[in-house]
């Protein structure tokens, strides 16, 4: 079995698990009316798969360090199904919101072993390894939000959520069948000594960009109200740039640390996508603030997720050089994660 074909059933569960996740953004004014609920209370389950990363990211980090890379995986499937079920047939608000947690309780476990699998099956790809997959997270969400609304005006909303559902159960059986040959040579022995002073700076990355793309996700609508859009056009584009977001998140994460990887110009790649970052944030909020042109803000909010979703995963993949075990490498990673959503 290649490498490559090694880590596919990993990357699918993670696609699946984004799919499943922002499939609900365009959901919420039917879910809402099923159950009866406000918009917030939906919401809520959205804003759940982030806090079970801060709840759970280390304790996912460290089942991946303590028993293997594969126990982490098969929890994530297992329990992503489980809470996937139960979201379509639950018959009240409150079991809606139960199962949303519990299939958000997969998003940690699958991300937590990423730094571990680009350490152990691919040690000289790890950018790519990291990038691709965190790309695909980003590229499920982006296809729930897309798609949601094609999927709900063509099946409706029940048949819509077993959609999800018939994708993380064949994210499980590839999982179950695909991870079979994973290393389960190597422990974390100890977990002493992972944190070292320097990651401080790899985290404060995330952290900012992180809380730049929910800043601006979450007032992209409000904004183009105040500039006397209507209701329904402001949330259709800011549902739109949202989504945009997320895509050029996916594409840039999968298709620059590769490039930076082959060429061996890590920093640069850390320093190039660093200061257009920076500069597509000043477009973004300079045309969101100052204009009603939705050229620019598309671009701005497109290329914002496409070099800061780059950046962001190199800076995690840093993480790993601090570290010389694959199994603390997960931890390691897992920390990145939980301090950048927190």
């Amino acid at each position: 079995m290649s490498n490559l074909t090694k880590v596919m059933p990993y990357w699918f569960l993670l696609f699946t698990i984004g799919f499943g996740w922002f499939i609900l953004a365009p959901l919420l004014p039917a879910l809402g009316s099923v159950f009866g609920v406000k918009i917030a209370s939906i919401l809520l389950i959205i804003s759940g798969y982030g806090y079970t990363m801060v709840v759970l990211g280390l304790l996912a980090g460290y089942i991946s360090a303590k028993f293997t890379v594969k126990a982490a995986l098969y929890s994530a499937a297992i329990i992503s199904l489980i809470g996937l079920v139960g979201r379509v047939l639950s018959p009240s608000y409150i079991s809606f919101l139960i199962f949303g947690i519990i299939a958000a309780i997969a998003y940690p476990l699958a991300m937590a072993p990423v730094g571990a699998i680009s350490e152990s099956i691919f040690k000289e790809k790890s950018h790519t390894i990291i990038g691709v997959s965190v790309g695909l997270l980003f590229l499920g969400m982006a296809f729930g939000a897309f798609f949601g609304p094609v999927l709900f005006k063509a099946l409706g909303l029940n048949n819509t959520l077993w959609v999800t559902v018939l994708l993380a159960a064949i994210a499980a059986l590839w999982i179950a069948f695909g991870i079979r040959n994973y290393p389960t040579n190597y422990k974390g022995k100890s977990l002493k000594g992972v944190f070292k002073i320097g990651m401080i700076k790899n985290w404060y990355v995330g952290l900012s960009i992180a809380s730049m793309s929910v800043m601006f996700g979450g007032i992209a609508s409000t904004v183009l109200m105040l500039h006397k859009f209507s209701l329904d056009s402001a949330l259709g584009w800011g549902g739109l740039v949202g989504g945009l977001a997320f895509l050029g998140s996916a594409l840039g994460a999968i298709i620059l640390p590769p490039l930076f990887e082959k060429y061996k110009k890590f920093k640069l790649g850390l320093v190039l996508t660093g200061i257009l970052m920076f500069v597509f944030a000043a477009v973004m909020a300079m045309s969101l603030s100052y204009t009603t042109l939705m050229l620019y803000i598309v671009v701005g909010f497109f290329f914002f997720g496409f070099f800061g979703n780059a950046y962001w995963s190199m800076a995690m993949t840093s993480t790993t050089n601090y570290v010389s075990d694959p199994a603390q490498a997960g931890f390691a990673t897992s920390m990145y994660s939980v301090i950048t959503i927190v």
